[in-house]
């Protein structure tokens, strides 16, 4: 299975085609709270956080909105 197959990518993906016209007109104090408070937002998290491989894929989509996951096995 490539990388683009992956289930979770594809999810991925339609959750930032989700989030994009959502996110794109806000200013920076609306996005943290769009960050805080939206679902969208914590199911994106929760994929980067097992595949943080994809983040470079959300920041070329949605911007600086959703922080960097930590790398696996890093202790951090």
């Amino acid at each position: 299975m490539t990388d683009q197959e992956n289930p979770d990518h594809v999810t991925l993906m339609t959750l930032l085609r989700e989030a994009k016209p959502i996110v794109e007109p806000l200013f920076p104090d609306q996005k943290k709270k769009w960050l805080e408070e939206s679902s969208l937002a914590d199911e994106i998290i929760m994929i980067l956080a097992q595949h943080p491989e994809y983040y470079d894929e959300v920041r070329a989509h949605i911007g600086d909105v959703i922080p960097a996951p930590k790398a696996k096995g890093t202790g951090a």
